[in-house]
């Protein structure tokens, strides 16, 4: 796998730059989305943590789709929650409202704190595209 064809995406976000990171990743069929958590693009963060799931996740889908790939593609998905016994049944609902169908595999840990304390959850995903073998 030819490494200097990556693709990288950005965010905008204000860690990119300090940390020296990308939002997306792409090299060959393989896709690799950064941790993402509510507010990420810049949009106010949500109170709950089903809210701050669902718009994670549709921060990352819009992420994927700059790079050709959708959900039904997502392999993978790492869910990292402030408050898991609180939490895990609303974020389990929020993530099925995407992924019912789709069904990757699936982690859900708890952490002690994410970067900023009005975040509840961090999310990551791994997808792999279907690509043309080149000619």
């Amino acid at each position: 796998m030819d490494l200097s064809q990556r693709v990288r995406v950005g965010s905008g976000g204000p860690y990119e730059d300090i940390i020296g990171y990308s939002r997306v990743v792409a090299v060959g069929p393989f896709v690799y989305v950064s941790g993402t958590t509510a507010g990420s693009d810049g949009s106010p963060i949500p109170e709950s943590c089903a809210d701050q799931t669902r718009q994670t996740i549709e921060i990352m889908q819009r992420k994927l789709q700059e790079v050709g790939v959708g959900l039904d593609e997502v392999v993978r998905v790492r869910m990292f929650v402030t408050d898991i016994k609180a939490d895990w049944e609303a974020v389990g609902q929020a993530v099925g409202s995407f992924f019912a169908k789709i069904k990757p595999v699936m982690t859900m840990v708890q952490v002690d704190a994410l970067i900023d304390s009005a975040m509840k959850i961090e999310i990551e995903m791994d997808a792999v595209r279907n690509v043309a073998p080149s000619a």
